[in-house]
């Protein structure tokens, strides 16, 4: 899942918590692989996340649990710029692992 974002004005810090919050309970959540949030250098107000779940049914929990629901529904959106945020959903084709020495 990709997730494209630009936030209101005077927004950030709240924004900043509550994407540092998100991000550590994705890191409890045995079926989200990868949780990365970015924020744009040249555009200090458009944010990038890319999550990857471990399959389609751990996504769509993701989406139905209380804790999505209560920070991103009802305290991130009330932030974010009109027409934002973009949601985009992949299926892999190929795997690629990074072998280490």
């Amino acid at each position: 899942m990709t997730i494209t974002f630009t936030i209101i004005p005077n927004y950030e810090q709240d924004v900043l918590k509550l994407l540092h919050q998100l991000i550590h309970h994705a890191s409890t959540n045995p079926h989200i692989l990868e949780a990365h949030i970015y924020r744009s250098q040249k555009e200090p107000y458009n944010f990038f996340a890319y999550l990857q779940f471990t399959d389609q049914a751990a996504l769509d929990a993701h989406e139905g649990n209380a804790y999505y629901g209560e920070y991103v529904m009802t305290n991130l959106y009330g932030m974010l710029a009109k027409d934002s945020p973009t949601i985009e959903t992949y299926k892999s084709l190929f795997q690629h692992t990074r072998h280490e020495k």
